[in-house]
Formats: C-alpha cells, structure tokens, sequence
C-alpha cells in the first residue's frame, strides 16, 4: 500500500471521527450507550480498510489464546462493545484499538510480551481506550485539525506536494499519537481494575511497560513503533503503581516475567544456589552449608520481593566469584 492511500484512509476516518466527536462533544462530555451505535460504525468502516491494506495473521493457535483473554476481561469493562482482537503481519510491537473495540496486535507485540499477564495488560489497555471512547474524547479536545482544513487537505492530496505532507502529519499526529498523558493513565489504570477483576496479575501492566520503556531507549534510532502512539512512558509506570499501591493491590512483578526464582539443589555432593538457573553460591554438602544456604534463600526471597522492575537485578560475575547486583 502507497503512503498516499494508506493516509487517504486514514483522513477518510479521521472525518468521521471529527464528526462525531462535534456531536459527541455537544451531547455529553462522557461515553454512553447511545454512542455505541455511532462508534461501531466507524470502527467497523475503518477495520475494513486496516484488513485490506494490511496482511493479517490467521492463526486459529493464537486467535483463540487472544479471544480467551478477552473474553475473561470483556465483562468488567462498562460498555458492551463489539471487542474483538485481530493479529496484524508487523515486526514493530504495537497495538491499537478503534471506536467499538474493534482491536490489533502486531506479530511483534506478541514476540516482545513474556507471558498470558503481559498480553492481557496491553489488550486491556486498549478495551479501556474503546470502552471510554479515548478516541473520540481526544478528538473533541484536539482543536489542531479543523474539518474545514483537514478537508481541504484532503483534496489537495491528489496533487501530492506539500499538502500530501502536511496531510500525513496531521494523521500521524491525530490517529498515531493521539491519546494525551492523562487518558494513557486513566487506560492504564482501568486496566489494571479490569485485569485484577479477570484474575491476572495486574503487575503486568507495569513490567510491560517498563521493558518498553528499555526498548525505547535501544531504539533511539529507528521508527518509534508503539512508543509513538504512546509516550511518556516512565510517568505512566509511576501512576500505575501509585494507583496500585493506593488501592490495595499486590506489586509481583516476579509472578508476571517469571524471573528472579531462586532454588537450592543438592546433586553429586555439592549444594547449589541458583537464581533464574544461574549458579550465585556452590558448596559441598554438609548440614551446616545446607542450613546456610536454605536460610540464604529465604532472606533473598524476602529482598527480592521488593518492588523492583525485573531487569534491574542481575546475577553477575565471574566463574568461582557471582555477585547480585540490584
């Protein structure tokens, strides 16, 4: 697909949207059931667009894991719109959801999140993003765009030029990035009710997070992918676990990842401790070395506990001589 097409469609949309968020905003300042009607309708024109210029994935496996987390999660959210999660061929990690909760997730995406936790974080990030209507109400506030100006870039497209390029940045601007810092937390934070209502482990809305923030920093260079659409990712990470704190709800980072898991084993004379399948102290067997070392993990199960992003703690050293470095 050209970039003039693929931004034709998505001005096309970004019409409808400005439409309705005139009328939305003029009715009520909040998402209600008489909007779903109106939000389906574009979600549902442009899905069919997004399905035709860009290669889907069908993969029975994976589509099915998706609609399992969504239908868990779906219940708690306060609209009932038409959710549904459709894999997209895209190396980038993103994911996006359009009015009605007609959402994606990049192949990418799912190559970067580590667990069933992590998945269920970005998709309730985004139901929350339908569910409240975040596109819509980002619309009505946006006063960048007019209909009047878009419009006529719009028609200008079709002599490209300068126009062409003032059009792809708008679009950019108003789909790609166009959700402000407080509707990000608000997402993030009805996510993390939604996901602890569904029995996953909340935490994950923060490990996510915080690796993409890592990643970020790795990929200074390239095409931002997901950390365009979402910015300000280290103060999103502290509202979230204000907000979990706050309320009561356990930070585990560990039972998302699966990291940070210590062992004492006993095999061919000697008494090991590992972290995460590392050796960090090897002894011969003896009652008193394994009584150190049983008593040595619970103290570090204690420590590592602690409310530390995961890739923060590392087991390093050199063969004979292992340091924890938090």
């Amino acid at each position: 697909m050209s970039k003039k097409t693929f931004f034709f469609i998505m001005a096309a949309f970004l019409l409808l949207l400005l439409c309705a968020a005139q009328s939305f905003a003029a009715a009520s300042p909040e998402p209600t059931d008489k909007t779903i009607p109106r939000e389906i309708k574009i979600g549902k024109k442009t899905s069919e667009q997004v399905e035709k210029q860009f290669p889907r994935v069908h993969d029975p496996s994976r589509e099915a894991k998706l609609a399992m987390i969504a239908g868990r999660m779906t219940p708690y959210l306060k609209r009932e719109l038409q959710y549904s999660v459709k894999i997209l061929e895209m190396k980038d990690p993103n994911a996006f959801a359009l009015p009605g909760g007609f959402t994606y997730i990049t192949t990418g995406m799912l190559d970067f999140l580590k667990s069933e936790d992590e998945i269920a974080a970005i998709l309730a990030h985004e139901f929350v993003h339908a569910d409240r209507a975040h596109g819509i109400v980002q619309a009505a506030r946006n006063n960048r765009l007019s209909l009047l100006s878009l419009a006529g870039m719009i028609a200008a497209t079709q002599g490209g030029g300068m126009a062409a390029a003032m059009l792809s940045s708008a679009i950019q601007t108003a789909i790609m990035g166009a959700y402000s810092i407080e509707l990000e937390k608000e997402a993030d934070a009805m996510g993390i009710d939604i996901m602890y209502k569904a029995g996953y482990n909340p935490a994950a809305m923060l490990t996510t997070m915080e690796r993409l923030q890592v990643e970020r920093m790795k990929r200074a260079y390239v095409d931002p992918g997901i950390f365009q659409t979402h910015p300000e990712v280290e103060e999103r990470v502290k509202a979230a676990l204000k907000y979990m704190k706050d309320n009561g709800i356990e930070v585990d980072r560990k039972g998302v990842v699966h990291r940070l898991k210590t062992e004492v084993t006993v095999k061919d004379g000697r008494s090991t401790l590992t972290i995460d399948g590392s050796i960090f102290i090897d002894l011969p067997c003896g009652e008193g070395n394994d009584k150190f070392l049983n008593g040595l993990k619970k103290r570090l199960d204690d420590s590592l506990a602690m409310e530390l992003a995961p890739y923060d703690v590392t087991v390093y050293g050199t063969p004979g001589d292992r340091s924890l470095i938090i």
